[in-house]
């Protein structure tokens, strides 16, 4: 009775630590839920990218839109910055601290905003009307701008503040459009292709490939083309179009892709041929790649020279008792002649 006792209570404890260690999951789960959802900013912005070309001296105004898609009214900062672009994946650097260079590509001097702060009422939308002012000494190019709101908090008077609880950080979202400004003049279009590789031996397709388009110039660029396959007679077999993608002044783009199917077998030339700017200069590269699939080969190998094994064996068997059987016929047709030579050696011998 007693070990029938003890044996309950452990079941007991067993079952209160699983539902301890289950309701800690879902509290965990549920907190880090709340984190993301405290830091997502409910702001669109409209257009994410503007483009324009102007004339130095030229003065041209621009509209951009922030829309508040929360059920609360949102207040917060407005400010334009300098942005470069210093990777491979086109991600842009704010340069926000006032010890940044400005460098060539600057612009955010030459943007007035109309207001420093703004407040967007719920399910609401911003209209922020900016001047761009091009100094009369500016040199041809491109410039890069971010405009972008900063949430500083919500609105009091809605009576919708969130608190902090404890354990919780306080989070700045923000919402940026960038700007692409072009200041007319003859610009430098330069561009090269720093990388275009794929394995040199692969068993099976496709065949990835990695391309890097780096841009000299002091314009963005971009490029457009199509990388193709070709078999060893020349015979274009397969072709993928090269993804538009922006590649900034001094920085450098990366294009990751795929060509061909899945089974393929011998030489293959592969060829980058693309095109950027405004007169169309042309980027192109080959390399070559053979694809065998030795595994599934040698599978096929073994298999046939098994086959022909089975059968070399198999009619050397039959050979082998054909033979065998011959020798017995002669055999037996000798005895039988010599039987009948008996025979007719009795049947002709004179009675006594």
């Amino acid at each position: 009775m007693t070990q029938i006792t003890k044996t309950k209570s452990k079941r007991k404890i067993v079952l209160f630590l699983v539902v301890v260690l289950t309701l800690s999951v879902i509290s965990y789960q549920l907190s880090v839920r709340k984190a993301v959802a405290q830091q997502r900013l409910p702001l669109v912005v409209a257009p994410a990218r503007q483009q324009t070309t102007l004339d130095p001296g030229e003065k041209e105004s621009l509209i951009i839109k922030f829309f508040n898609e929360s059920a609360v009214p949102i207040s917060g900062t407005l400010k334009a910055v300098d942005f470069i672009v210093t990777g491979t994946e086109g991600k842009p650097i704010l340069l926000e601290s006032p010890s940044a260079p400005s460098g060539k590509y600057s612009a955010s001097s030459w943007i007035k905003l109309p207001y420093e702060r703004a407040a967007i009422p719920a399910g609401t939308v911003l209209k922020v009307q900016f001047d761009i002012n091009v100094p009369k000494d500016a040199l041809p190019g491109g410039r890069y701008v971010a405009l972008y709101f900063e949430q500083t908090g919500y609105n009091v008077g809605a009576g919708a503040s969130p608190s902090l609880q404890s354990g919780e950080m306080a989070v700045t979202p923000r919402i940026t459009g960038l700007i692409n400004i072009r200041v007319s003049g003859p610009i430098t279009e330069s561009a090269s292709i720093r990388r275009f590789s794929a394995p040199s031996f692969l068993e099976f397709g496709p065949v990835p490939v990695y391309t890097e388009i780096f841009n000299a110039g002091n314009y963005h660029i971009t490029p457009q083309g199509q990388i193709t396959m070709s078999d060893f007679m020349g015979r274009q077999i397969s072709r993928v179009i090269l993804e538009e993608k922006n590649v900034f002044p001094e920085s450098s783009r990366i294009y990751e892709t795929e060509i061909g199917s899945k089974l393929l077998f011998g030489k293959f030339k592969l060829t980058l041929a693309a095109a950027y700017g405004e007169y169309g200069q042309v980027l192109s590269r080959s390399i070559y790649v053979w694809v065998f699939p030795w595994k599934l080969t040698l599978a096929i190998v073994l298999g046939i020279a098994i086959i022909v094994l089975l059968g070399v064996k198999i009619w050397k068997s039959t050979k082998g008792k054909q033979k065998k059987l011959e020798a017995q016929l002669k055999e037996e047709i000798s005895e039988i002649e010599e039987l009948k030579e008996k025979y007719k050696d009795a049947t002709s011998s004179p009675k006594p």
